[in-house]
């Protein structure tokens, strides 16, 4: 039965080729972290509006789109030390960065999320060596075409 494993990276947008950074790599044995609840959604935000005394309303799309991306990545750590020491450094360098490019790859290809900014870094309470984070991050454009 054939692996399916998932890979997100990251980096500063609009940096102009610049390398990525991995977040996870479910096939990595140095950067193996658990990937769950990989789920992107769109959102659109049609103009509506409703005519005076019409039966009906009028609805129509202006071609904006909203999409969200969240995930959960749980990690190995050294000792509950190391666990917690991520935890904070990892936060401080991912708010730093501003806007992100995320690239992710699994068995169907890749996608993007250019230019996307993130709205969540919530990590579970540690009890042990172990870190759950719960990532979120929304932009305008989910697509194969890179940035």
């Amino acid at each position: 039965m054939p692996t399916h494993s998932t890979k997100i990276e990251y980096r500063a947008a609009a940096t102009g080729g610049a390398a990525y950074t991995t977040l996870a790599d479910e096939g990595s044995p140095t950067l193996a972290g658990k990937i769950t609840g990989y789920q992107p959604k769109l959102a659109k935000s049609p103009f509506v509006q409703s005519g005076y005394g019409a039966a009906g309303i009028t609805a129509l799309d202006m071609g904006n789109q909203k999409w969200t991306l969240n995930f959960a990545i749980a990690r190995q750590h050294g000792d509950e030390g190391a666990a917690v020491a991520f935890i904070s450094t990892h936060a401080a360098a991912l708010a730093a960065l501003g806007n992100l490019d995320l690239r992710i790859t699994t068995y169907t290809g890749i996608v993007y999320l250019p230019a996307c900014a993130l709205t969540e870094f919530s990590p579970d309470p540690a009890s042990d060596q172990s870190s759950m984070i719960h990532y979120g991050f929304i932009g305008g454009n989910y697509t194969t075409t890179a940035p």
